[in-house]
């Protein structure tokens, strides 16, 4: 984060929140260093702010004190984006973000990032599911066996070429 990176990643119980906290824990505890654990104006502080990424995301919750095993998939990964909206983060990276997440919270996900990338935010989206590069990305880089071996604009990427390209461009 101190580089105005961010990353959500793909293990996101493992890897991207806390599962046994509440909501507003979990989005505080990467936002910046304006909460404090311990006051309770950073209590209040983070809770405030909760509220508000609880809302803007549609994350569907009882309140910010809801654990994340509570949450669906969606719901939680809505929380591991929602945790680097109040920092300075100017490139998020997305990997396999709608992994375990069902089609409506996957278009409530697509949906928040392409607002991201609308506000400016730097947004790069690694994903093995073409059909989501093809509808969402600017641009995609295709990486086989470590090296980048195209680069196709998104308005003329097809899930068969990019399919040709990450299998070493041999047929499938």
């Amino acid at each position: 984060m101190g580089r105005g990176l961010a990353l959500v990643p793909e293990e996101r119980r493992k890897e991207g929140i806390f599962i046994e906290e509440p909501i507003a824990m979990n989005l505080a505890v990467s936002a910046d260093n304006s909460f404090s654990r311990w006051s309770l104006f950073g209590h209040r502080q983070a809770w405030r702010w909760a509220e508000e990424v609880i809302a803007r995301l549609g994350v569907r919750a009882t309140g910010p004190g809801q654990t994340l095993r509570r949450l669906s998939g969606g719901n939680q990964q809505k929380v591991a984006i929602g945790k680097w909206l109040r920092g300075d983060a100017n490139v998020l990276i997305f990997d396999e973000p709608t992994k375990g997440v069902d089609v409506k919270a996957k278009t409530d996900l697509f949906m928040l990032i392409d607002g991201l990338a609308r506000e400016g935010k730097g947004v790069i989206y690694a994903s093995g599911e073409f059909a989501e590069l093809v509808g969402l990305c600017d641009r995609i880089c295709v990486l086989w066996d470590g090296r980048i071996v195209a680069e196709i604009p998104g308005a003329e990427a097809r899930e068969e070429t990019l399919l040709y390209y990450s299998t070493g461009g041999a047929a499938a």
